[in-house]
């Protein structure tokens, strides 16, 4: 995720310090290892549908006639966060990576609803040729995986599984449900405002990951970090061009995210939970709920020494574990 704040923020009273990994490089791309370097060079079909007003890209691995495999990615991310894994499974199955409209190389909307960010992945799915063979599986990451339980809620029926990794989830009221984001009604219009920079370099130094954590395989920071970015004309009226970053800056502004039953007992299709072992959301009330949920009716995992960002804290671990998954699921677990 991007951000163009100070380098500290304060939480409850205490000065916290942004981490931003890729500062020291100066914009210099690091090393990367081999199997990364191949995985980014697949070759994909790149393609759009259109959603409702919007065009919506994706890109697609593997031949069509393959078991279904779609990736959506977290908040303010992309599809291109998934490049360097879809490879991976892409030799006997179709997999494809959207970017959901106000982000990556989406179009941007007016207005956004988790309603219309279902209608981009069911598209996604038809026009990719995802459902030709079965109904898919969907793996969504932090944001992506409060959208996939919103297909599921919406429309499990068409789906084969669907896999949430990181997703800070809540304990369900009885009578509302989830509430996880709230719009504000007295908020009135913001402004839609961008820093755009001179250089490629600068906000590519100034690159973080939300919520603030540690990163240890730059290439990968780097990569996602470099993909984020679009050239934008100067702010100064130079009429000069420069770099900002892809993601709609008023996107979540009036946006409600809420669901109207506890989907972990009644979910319309099998769920699986992918969870880093460091994450702030693999804990508390709501984590307590979910592996509850989970006993006897949902695989479980978590992947040691990983963060919220997992599949960039333990990038082969997260293939591994996802791999392992989809060869012996969806079934029932025991207890």
């Amino acid at each position: 995720m991007a951000d163009d704040k100070d380098d500290s923020g304060k939480t409850g009273g205490k000065k916290r310090e942004h981490i931003r990994p890729l500062a020291a490089l100066g914009g210099r791309k690091p090393p990367a290892p081999e199997w990364f370097e191949k995985a980014i060079a697949t070759p994909s079909e790149e393609g759009a549908v259109e959603v409702r007003g919007a065009r919506i890209r994706f890109s697609a691995w593997g031949e069509e006639g393959g078991r279904g495999l779609l990736f959506v990615h977290g908040g303010r991310a992309h599809r291109n966060w998934w490049r360097p894994f879809a490879p991976f499974f892409a030799e006997d199955r179709r997999v494809a990576a959207l970017d959901l409209s106000g982000m990556g190389d989406s179009d941007w909307r007016d207005r956004y609803s988790l309603d219309l960010l279902v209608d981009e992945l069911f598209a996604v799915i038809d026009k990719a040729g995802l459902a030709t063979r079965g109904r898919p599986i969907v793996v969504g990451h932090s944001f992506g995986g409060w959208v996939t339980l919103a297909a599921v809620e919406r429309e499990g029926e068409r789906l084969g599984g669907s896999v949430v990794v990181d997703s800070p989830l809540g304990v369900p009221d009885p009578d509302e449900g989830y509430t996880i984001i709230k719009a504000n009604p007295d908020a009135g219009e913001p402004e839609r405002w961008a820093r755009v920079y001179a250089s490629m370099e600068e906000p590519i130094t100034r690159f973080r990951l939300l919520p603030n954590q540690p990163a240890e395989h730059l290439y990968l920071i780097d990569y996602i970090a470099r993909e984020g970015l679009r050239r934008a004309p100067m702010q100064d009226g130079s009429g000069e061009e420069g770099w900002t970053w892809k993601f709609d800056p008023l996107k979540g502004a009036n946006f409600d995210i809420n669901f109207q039953r506890d989907l972990l007992r009644a979910a319309r299709c099998p769920l699986a939970f992918v969870y880093g072992e460091k994450s702030l959301f693999a804990a508390g009330d709501g984590m307590k709920h979910l592996r509850e949920q989970a006993a006897g009716r949902s695989p479980f995992v978590v992947i040691p020494d990983a963060y919220h960002h997992l599949m960039m804290d333990q990038p082969l671990a997260f293939v591994a574990v996802l791999r392992t998954l989809l060869s012996c699921w969806p079934v029932r677990f025991g207890v």
